[in-house]
């Protein structure tokens, strides 16, 4: 085996361990959602991570060009909105549904990076696209075929997951990846806390478990997944990111139902199997498709 496949199956394995985190964390987040408000939940998950990154890449981050550092601040501006749209959906929807959506970001990013660079999609992504818009119709629409808002903000979600690994993919090639992930976490601390000292007001009192909920989800749910990611991506491309990640819903979805009780009927084993067929259908397109 040659050292570059070498290299895409580490970083494959990278971002399959980062979905198993997402999936698991996105239980986590709704059971603390219960005590804390979404806003108020994301902006101290981010100043964890934002402690975290600075404790260990610190000295790194401020060495950096300053191109590469608004870059950074950027692409975590740009994930907290995902993080804002998904924290909130939970007050809505279920962490399976929202895993499942969020998944579809495996059809939006090469179909994104297709037009970018104006290229006709392959047929299988057209058909994986099919798959899935028809599986997440089956996860949001409810028997008066009216949307739930949790579900559509997971659309909503996903659309900024999608823009995020692209941008991912864009700057983490010739940049530090661990400094990186320092100046991600600051854009996203930004973000959050401007937006919950805006909309929300801020909490008097955190319980214990919500604080619990807090440190996991700002320092293994996010500063170690923002790693991770960040340097598995230096060695895998966008559309394989998309698909590992994608099994964030299997694992959100089995853990949701293990844990918190949430429910699986019949309607939604059959929309989330739609979802992933489509996501294998992206994989089995052929490699000049994929790996964009």
């Amino acid at each position: 085996m040659d050292m570059n496949r070498r290299r895409m199956i580490l970083g494959d394995c990278g971002i399959l361990t980062v979905a198993f985190i997402w999936g698991a964390t996105n239980v986590v987040i709704r059971g603390a959602l219960e005590d804390l408000t979404p806003l108020w939940f994301c902006a101290l998950r981010f100043a964890v991570a934002f402690a975290a990154t600075a404790v260990f890449f610190g000295r790194r981050a401020v060495s950096m060009p300053r191109a590469a550092s608004a870059a950074g601040f950027l692409t975590g501006a740009v994930f907290i909105m995902a993080y804002i749209l998904g924290a909130i959906a939970l007050l809505f929807t279920t962490a399976g549904n929202e895993s499942f959506i969020i998944a579809m970001s495996v059809v939006f990013v090469p179909l994104a990076a297709a037009l970018i660079e104006r290229k006709i999609p392959h047929r299988r992504v057209v058909v994986s696209i099919a798959l899935c818009v028809a599986g997440m119709a089956g996860l949001m629409l409810d028997r008066s075929l009216s949307v739930n808002v949790g579900d559509l903000m997971c659309f909503g979600s996903m659309l900024f997951v999608t823009v995020y690994i692209l941008l991912v993919q864009k700057f983490v090639r010739n940049a530090d990846a661990y400094a990186l992930a320092f100046w991600q976490a600051l854009g996203g601390m930004v973000i959050s806390a401007a937006a919950a000292s805006i909309f929300e007001p801020m909490p008097s009192e955190i319980p214990r478990a919500a604080w619990t909920a807090v440190v996991y989800a700002g320092t293994v749910g996010f500063a170690l997944t923002l790693v991770i990611q960040n340097v598995a991506q230096k060695y895998t491309t966008a559309t394989h990111t998309a698909i590992l990640l994608s099994m964030s819903s299997v694992f959100g979805r089995v853990l949701g139902i293990a844990l918190i009780g949430e429910p699986m009927t019949v309607r939604i084993l059959a929309a989330s199997a739609s979802i992933l067929a489509g996501v294998i259908t992206a994989e089995l397109a052929p490699r000049g498709a994929r790996n964009k």
